[in-house]
């Protein structure tokens, strides 16, 4: 199968990369997972995990900042936030994952390849809602930068309570450039996680959720114009 660096290939001459430039094999069929199953998915593309895994989901942030996956059996666990008060509309998934060290370690040498970042989630999460968008779609992108559409690497967290704060995740920036961002923790035994010594291998992200994304490229979440920014300076969304 052929091989391609950089940007999955859908969106190569539309968005600009995060960090993380290993090559996607090309043909791989691109689909947007439901939002039950949403963490289960992206346990496997982060860790290239062959194990099978189970998504639970829960409904709260106390919930959630409570929750610590298992391994064995190997488990995510998931929480939805969403962009209205009827919980209608997700607007980010977080995931609470376990890096491709941590599954080799249970389950052995071949059971996971080698980790990647929360910022690849976000980027094949881009290029599955591209595919689902007509060509006359696309041709009207309200984003008019030099790169439409940017994906920047992760914003990284000390510990799990910095994590659970809010961030950026997505903006546009004085260029006219739509920037999307995930906000990540990794647990390598060294860093502290709600005050607690972190466990080797966890890896948790918080994404834009697809449909999310998807309203943002139609144009249906837009900010007033009067709003945007001057130059050098961002706007959330």
């Amino acid at each position: 199968m052929a091989l391609i660096g950089g940007c999955l290939g859908t969106v190569a001459l539309l968005a600009g990369c995060a960090s993380d430039s290993r090559p996607v094999v090309v043909g791989q069929k691109l689909t947007i997972p439901t939002v039950t199953d949403y963490c289960t998915q992206a346990q496997k593309e982060i860790a290239s995990a062959r194990v099978p895994s189970t998504n639970v989901v829960v409904n709260d942030v106390q919930a959630f900042a409570a929750r610590t996956p298992s391994v064995q059996p190997l488990q995510t666990v998931q929480l939805i936030q969403y962009a209205d008060a009827q919980r209608t509309k997700p607007r980010m998934i977080s995931c609470k994952l376990h890096s491709a060290d941590k599954i080799r370690t249970a389950y052995g040498p071949t059971a996971a390849g080698e980790s990647t970042t929360c910022a690849r989630l976000n980027r094949r999460t881009l290029d599955a809602v591209m595919t689902t968008l007509s060509e006359r779609q696309k041709k009207k992108l309200p984003f008019k930068g030099s790169i439409p559409i940017l994906l920047d690497p992760d914003e990284q967290s000390a510990n799990e309570t910095q994590w659970l704060e809010s961030f950026t995740m997505v903006q546009t920036d004085a260029g006219g450039t739509l920037r999307i961002r995930a906000k990540a923790l990794r647990g390598d035994g060294t860093l502290r996680v709600s005050n607690k010594p972190a466990s080797g291998g966890r890896q948790y992200c918080h994404l834009i959720a697809p449909d999310y994304l998807k309203r943002i490229l139609l144009g249906e979440v837009q900010l007033p114009a009067a709003e945007f920014p001057d130059a050098g300076r961002t706007v959330s969304r």
